[in-house]
């Protein structure tokens, strides 16, 4: 049931045609996330694109990982056969202990089987456990091009290169090794600003961003990339009470520098909605995602990244509908 609210809204038409719908890890609100399954699913639920996460096993092989410590979404902390290979490594400046993929080669990774991050909320996701291994980026790519060819479209790939520094500390360094397995579907993502630039491919390039850019910022980014992605907050604040405060100018700014914009990371559980949209107490409990997703697309986005394709896509007929009648 859609929520009747009254909430700031700067009406904006969106860069591209129609905004699209990218699947954030996959559909990784139904499957675990980054599997074959779960990018299968994203597709057939109407995504447009799905998000991956870079990084690299220490015999140089690309896989599909969030996370550079592997015990949250898989197997691994079950398999003695693997105990030797934890420890204790530096990760952003803080100390991490556990199995991380740079310590694995690609023949020891595949054996690891894929979890759901967070079984507890996600308890129909958590029963796909176990039923396959972590996924490389060929992998991936050969699944969109099957799934290309059965929707008679192009689907795409938003690739986010993860861990940049920490990879190459470790003599990996992301760039050279995805550099061969560049394609015209595949759009590169990341924070780390030299190696989207040693990727050379602007036209194909967004930059992450956690909080409102600037101006200024906006306009050096557009020398390298041809979008940004930012969090929700970034475009729609929150105030004390989690209810959301009036939009900020970033879409209108990044549009006027010649930028599309991505918002990310859109999600049905109340906990990550804002007050406006929950339903009931239950913070894991769905709310009105579509209502969220629509009052972005509203707001001038190119580009929802969402855990529910599906809540996109219809968000998306519903903002489609408004302006056609308009």
């Amino acid at each position: 049931m859609a929520l009747t609210i009254a909430i700031p809204r700067r009406e904006a038409r969106p860069r591209t045609a129609a905004p699209i719908v990218v699947a954030h890890r996959g559909a990784s609100g139904h499957r675990p996330e980054h599997t074959l399954a779960g990018y299968e699913l994203a597709f057939r639920l109407g995504a447009d694109a799905v998000e991956l996460d870079l990084l690299a096993t220490r015999d140089g092989a690309v896989v599909c990982r969030h996370d550079v410590e592997l015990s949250r979404t898989t197997d691994v902390a079950a398999r003695p056969e693997y105990a030797h290979l934890r420890r204790t490594v530096e990760v952003d400046g803080d100390p991490v202990t556990g199995w991380f993929v740079h310590d694995f080669t690609l023949a020891e990774l595949r054996g690891l089987r894929t979890r759901e991050r967070w079984p507890r909320k996600r308890p129909t996701s958590a029963s796909f456990n176990d039923r396959g291994p972590i996924p490389t980026f060929t992998e991936v790519l050969d699944l969109v091009a099957r799934e290309s060819a059965r929707a008679g479209r192009r689907l795409g790939v938003y690739a986010e290169l993860k861990e940049v520094r920490h990879l190459a500390r470790h003599d990996l360094w992301l760039p050279d090794l995805v550099r061969g397995s560049d394609r015209p579907e595949i759009t590169w993502m990341g924070f780390n600003v030299a190696a989207l630039c040693a990727l050379d491919l602007p036209e194909r390039t967004v930059r992450l961003f956690e909080r409102e850019t600037t101006s200024r910022e906006l306009s050096k980014i557009s020398e390298y990339a041809a979008a940004v992605a930012v969090k929700k907050k970034a475009i729609y604040p929150r105030g004390a009470d989690g209810r959301l405060t009036e939009p900020t100018k970033v879409v209108e700014k990044a549009h006027r520098r010649g930028l599309s914009v991505l918002v990310w990371s859109h999600r049905a559980e109340n906990q990550y909605l804002p007050a406006d949209f929950r339903i009931g107490g239950n913070p894991h409990g769905h709310g009105d995602a579509v209502g969220e997703a629509e009052l972005f697309f509203r707001a001038g986005v190119d580009g929802l990244i969402t855990d529910f394709p599906e809540l996109g896509v219809a968000a998306r007929q519903a903002y489609s509908a408004a302006i056609s009648s308009a």
